[in-house]
């Protein structure tokens, strides 16, 4: 896995994953192919804001930086380790807390 990735227990929503109803965002990766993402969830920490995505097809999922314009989103990795380990932590602690509540 790479800095920005990782493994994904399950996700936030009560479907069955092949019909899947979650936000999702197409994203355009930089080899030029799209790819279809799980928003699972957005913070502000530091007054920055991160996005936890998933792939669709997959078991993991990856933390990046994003930024808001007035007619797009633009994503940016985290650089800093210990900036990318607190972030991973808050998310790590959020998803635990929603696996909770389902139980």
């Amino acid at each position: 896995m790479s800095k920005n990735e990782k493994e994904l227990k399950n996700h936030s929503c009560e479907c069955d994953d092949e019909t899947c109803e979650c936000d999702t965002i197409t994203l355009e990766l930089e080899d030029g192919t799209t790819e279809e993402f799980m928003i699972l969830d957005t913070i502000e920490h530091k007054k920055k804001n991160y996005i936890a995505l998933a792939p669709l097809e997959g078991d993991e999922y990856f933390i990046y930086g994003f930024t808001e314009a007035k007619d797009h989103v633009e994503f940016f990795s985290i650089e800093e380790d210990s900036e990318f380990d607190n972030v991973a932590k808050i998310f790590e602690k959020r998803f635990a807390e929603e696996e909770e509540e389902e139980a």
